[in-house]
């Protein structure tokens, strides 16, 4: 079972999310899973390296990891896409910042759905445009999203671009395919750009489904830079393999004349692993989705019994949830307070905007004995 963990391994596993606090703190916060990297990409990434294969990888086509990009989105979103579409990267914001510098006017504004993962902010800022905050709106189903406040920041001439977090870190909002027509029709009226991070696409609960931006439709296609990777499928983040695919006549041709130099070459082992989640990866998935289903549903009942002034909205989608701390009395930074006396560790939400104010991201990709002890520490505060 993908979720029956050896706890002391979990806690002593290298890497920032264990190591970074100390294995005596229970860790909930980076968006690492705590389950082992399936048999499948290890199996390949040992063969490979077994073989001696780690010189320079082999560029003539077809190359293997874009054809399983491409059979994966068919197969799993019913998206046609073409290789030639596809460039690869390190890691989905690489490939952000690239779009944003290439793609948008410097100085202009890039409108986000906040709260937001905090690399958005940064990413924007550091490119030399500003973020524009589009709130989402809670609702007693979960997220939605305000098209109105949509409406006219988007119609500011001095706006760019739409950047879509989908499914969307750290509130788990899955976006339908009228919420993306609804978007692509604001980007086609006031001529912007749409970037859409599908890094978290495979991590759905039903009955909510996962659709791909650029699959709406022919002008969704042409308005649309899409940038995902299996790396959180497959909690293998280390690995650093992503893509950037977009078929625009427009967006296409300045995106394709990067440099190879700027981008490096991309890792072997990255691709080796990522053609083997992808082409032995569903059952696998499934059963990581059903485990993932059932913490979601269990942090739900947790809260209720040991922390019943948190709100937290049930996500559609990915392992982290956002948890509204404010009726605890613990001020604006309650992920502070949950770790110097509870040792755990959160996100805090201040990282996330505004809106994150008392607000904190809590990580549940963890077994439902970790996932219980987390939040009966969490309660000790009280």
């Amino acid at each position: 079972m993908i979720f029956d963990l050896d706890l002391d391994r979990v806690r002593n596993r290298p890497g920032i999310k264990w190591e970074r606090h100390g294995n005596d703190v229970l860790s909930a916060w980076v968006a690492d899973m705590d389950v082992e990297v399936p048999h499948f990409i290890t199996e390949a990434v040992v063969a490979r390296i077994e073989s001696g294969g780690l010189g320079y990888g082999f560029y003539d086509q077809p190359i293997p990891v874009l054809e399983a990009f491409k059979h994966r989105m068919k197969n799993a979103f019913d998206w046609e896409i073409q290789t030639d579409d596809v460039l690869r990267v390190h890691d989905v914001i690489q490939g952000l910042e690239w779009t944003i510098r290439t793609l948008t006017p410097a100085g202009s504004g890039i409108v986000v759905q906040t709260p937001v993962y905090p690399p958005f902010y940064s990413t924007i800022e550091a490119s030399g445009r500003r973020w524009v905050a589009n709130p989402l709106t809670a609702t007693e189903d979960g997220w939605a999203l305000d098209f109105d406040h949509l409406e006219r920041v988007a119609a500011d001439p001095e706006v760019s671009t739409l950047l879509l977090c989908h499914p969307h870190n750290p509130c788990g909002l899955v976006m339908t395919a009228e919420d993306l027509a609804t978007i692509v029709d604001i980007a086609e009226r006031y001529d912007l750009l749409v970037i859409s991070d599908e890094i978290h696409c495979d991590l759905v609960y039903a009955p909510h489904r996962h659709v791909p931006v650029a699959s709406v439709s022919e002008l969704a296609s042409q308005r649309t830079v899409t940038i995902t990777a299996a790396t959180k499928t497959f909690n293998m983040a280390g690995l650093r393999m992503a893509f950037v695919h977009t078929a625009s006549e427009r967006y296409g041709p300045p995106l394709s004349d990067i440099s190879t130099r700027m981008i490096g070459g991309i890792n072997g082992l990255g691709q080796v692993a990522t053609v083997a989640g992808w082409e032995h990866g569903d059952e696998w998935i499934s059963e990581l989705v059903a485990g993932l289903d059932h913490n979601r549903h269990l942090l739900a009942d947790l809260l209720s019994e040991h922390l019943p002034g948190v709100i937290y909205r049930l996500p559609q989608a990915t392992y982290l949830s956002w948890l509204d701390c404010r009726n605890l009395e613990l001020g604006d930074d309650p992920a502070e307070i949950f770790l110097s006396r509870s040792q755990v560790a959160l996100n805090s939400g201040l990282d996330f905007g505004s809106e994150g104010v008392g607000h904190v991201r809590l990580n549940f990709a963890t077994s439902p004995e970790l996932l219980t002890m987390i939040v009966e520490r969490m309660a000790a505060v009280l």
